[in-house]
């Protein structure tokens, strides 16, 4: 028995271990489940506000307004584990009317909500059903609550996301140099938010920060490996570069503000600025850039 205790401890870091190696990104399981726009509600830092930490298929502007009290989303979907629907046709919409523009609240037919994660400060899944889209075919809730629980859990593990780099380095310091960008998006998400009317200036941080996370999301297959790029602080994504030849930065920059339009508009993506940082030559100072200030 003595012996079973002992390794019941190992048996389970190795588990989490997988897990954390293999959970997909929110991005990524979002489009393998078919749904077509969906973002995560989260418990905002330091304030009673809950607003979106993670989006697929929504623009920004359609997500920015998204925020409200605990209080209100407590009092409006229950906390249970389960998908919760709201249709138009029983006219369950008018609640939520404030969080979309007009030209997305007017053709939504469904919303959907599941709560995950922590039954006393719940995540929340939403995904909408528009009237041209096909209806939607959901994931069991036990299966979506297992699969996001795993996604939150892991979404930032510092080791893993070392590990890669280190990886990726090490096979492009074999091209050359860490070539070293920094991509700034402050004026473009600026621009984007300077209508909206936040209540809590944690709320525009956690924004900022979010938005920021989602683009690297999506610029991130123009830097696939050996290349690493990584979400810094306030509107800054951090990019190095192996190539043998100089990259064509002005080519590079249109075609990141042409995969942002995506999430921002088209110009607002006009703002968007690539500033070379210059060179690295080894592992440790690659990462460093990528991953500090």
């Amino acid at each position: 028995m003595e012996q079973i205790e002992n390794k019941t401890p190992g048996l389970l870091q190795k588990a989490r271990n997988y897990l954390a190696e293999n959970t997909p990104t929110f991005q990524y399981w979002v489009k393998r489940i078919g749904l077509k726009r969906a973002c995560l509600l989260s418990p905002a830092e330091n304030c009673e506000y809950y607003c979106v930490s993670n989006n697929f298929g929504f623009k920004a502007k359609d997500i920015s307004n998204f925020f409200e009290t605990k209080e209100f989303w407590y009092n409006t979907i229950s906390k249970a584990f389960e998908w919760q629907c709201f249709s138009k046709d029983f006219k369950e919409l008018e609640p939520f009317r404030k969080f979309f523009s007009d030209e997305i609240f007017n053709s939504i037919n469904k919303i959907f909500f599941l709560p995950f994660f922590d039954r006393k400060e719940p995540q929340v899944l939403v995904t909408i059903e528009l009237e041209e889209d096909p209806d939607i075919v959901l994931p069991t809730a036990s299966e979506a609550s297992i699969m996001l629980g795993n996604i939150f859990e892991f979404r930032n593990n510092m080791k893993k996301i070392i590990s890669k780099f280190e990886c990726n380095i090490s096979e492009g310091l074999d091209i050359s140099n860490s070539r070293l960008y920094i991509l700034s998006l402050k004026t473009c998400i600026d621009n984007e938010l300077k209508d909206v009317n936040f209540p809590d200036e944690g709320i525009r941080v956690n924004t900022i920060r979010f938005l920021t996370e989602n683009a690297q999301m999506l610029i991130s297959h123009l830097f696939r490996s050996p290349n690493c790029s990584y979400s810094g602080q306030y509107g800054e994504i951090k990019v190095a570069l192996f190539a043998k030849e100089d990259p064509e930065e002005q080519l590079l920059a249109h075609h990141i503000a042409r995969t942002l339009t995506d999430l921002f508009e088209p110009e607002s993506t006009k703002e968007v600025l690539l500033l070379s940082a210059g060179e690295v030559t080894n592992i440790g100072g690659t990462i460093a850039f990528l991953t500090q200030g």
